[in-house]
């Protein structure tokens, strides 16, 4: 490897010298000193040679001397040079937030606020478990249809046949699958499309594809057909991004990957993230106070939290609006039977004085 170029810079000998021990200086140049610097990989060389000499721009370099085993790097110069600039530059610097008292006065407002029954909005907590139905509904097609063509796989060729389904390619409608035949093969790919209703390879890697195609083209269509109803739910043009709450200052980003709550003009202070793939929730900012203010609470501040169905990507709207309306009448059915509840036990009471409340 040649040393990178660097202007202003003067540089001997041009080539990385690669030794696991210190050169000798006498055959180097006299009135040479060394430098090293520890836990250089291999990638991050040409990257910490660029910001030493940068920031040594009057030092004459006579020899770079790099050890892959011990991952140093040496540099032979005229006089002592500076590696702060390469040492700070490996940590990422952070501040404190400065949207800590918006935020903890919306988490208060927000666990303080009456209950939201309006029929045209849902909870962001209903949003994200309806997205995590649709992410399970995706993985566990995937699955299914895997298995099954792994089976026959391994029945029709042999018992070390392998099949993989990938992610469905919704932006070229593609049918991506890898297929090894035997143990010590490798994987090819094989890519499907559709015209006019009818599975075909559009490409592969292997002619043996045509062997698999011709076993499984059924299968595969269907498994085609089945992973392309998820198109509107994949399609990052459809989510929604920056949507104003109802009754929060706080917006949200609503795609296939999840809800995301932040503070506008704050986006890279806050954030609190309800993955679809995952139970967990993602929380990100640099302020203790803040973190146990969320901490334990997630759950019950993005029920509380209330967005327009309208507001919703297009493509959910129907099932959100649905879900929204059974989530209103058990709530009422719960409601009139407690108010029958009471109405029977203060019946009760005027009857009976005497029983205890």
């Amino acid at each position: 490897m040649f040393v990178p170029i660097v202007p202003k810079t003067t540089i001997i000998n041009k080539t990385i010298v690669y030794s696991d021990t210190v050169l000798s200086l006498k055959d180097n140049g006299n009135n040479l000193i060394v430098t090293s610097i520890n836990d250089v990989s291999d990638d991050s060389l040409e990257k910490c040679l660029k910001i030493i000499f940068e920031s040594n721009p009057n030092v004459v370099f006579n020899t770079i001397q790099y050890s892959k085993q011990n991952k140093k790097v040496y540099f032979y110069t005229n006089e002592k040079i500076t590696t702060k600039n390469y040492e700070e530059s490996k940590f990422i610097e952070y501040k404190p937030i400065t949207s800590k008292t918006l935020i903890l006065e919306e988490v208060k407002n927000i666990l303080s606020s009456p209950k939201n029954k309006n029929s045209d909005c849902i909870s962001l907590y209903d949003v994200s478990k309806f997205l995590k139905t649709f992410h399970y509904e995706y993985d566990n097609i995937k699955e299914q249809y895997n298995n099954k063509l792994d089976n026959i796989a391994k029945n029709k060729f042999n018992k070390d046949s392998s099949v993989v389904v990938h992610d469905f390619d919704y932006k070229n409608k593609i049918l991506h699958i890898s297929f090894k035949k035997y143990y010590s093969g490798d994987y090819i790919d094989i890519y499907f499309s559709k015209q006019n209703g009818d599975l075909y390879i559009s490409k592969a890697e292997s002619y043996y594809a045509s062997e698999f195609f011709n076993l499984l083209s059924s299968i595969l269509s269907n498994l085609y057909d089945e992973l392309l109803k998820y198109n509107d739910y994949k399609d990052f043009s459809k989510s929604k991004y920056a949507t104003k709450t109802v009754n929060s200052n706080f917006l949200v980003n609503i795609s296939n990957y999840g809800v995301e709550i932040f503070i506008k003009n704050y986006e890279t202070e806050f954030k609190l993230f309800a993955p679809s793939y995952t139970n967990n929730y993602s929380f990100e900012c640099n302020s203790n106070i803040v973190n146990e203010a969320f901490k334990g609470k997630e759950d019950e501040i993005f029920k509380r939290i209330f967005v327009k169905i309208n507001d919703c990507p297009k493509w959910s709207q129907a099932l959100l609006y649905e879900i929204r309306q059974n989530q209103l009448a058990e709530e009422e059915k719960i409601e009139d039977r407690e108010m029958k509840k009471q109405k029977r036990l203060e019946f009760t009471r005027k009857i009976f004085p005497f029983l205890k409340k």
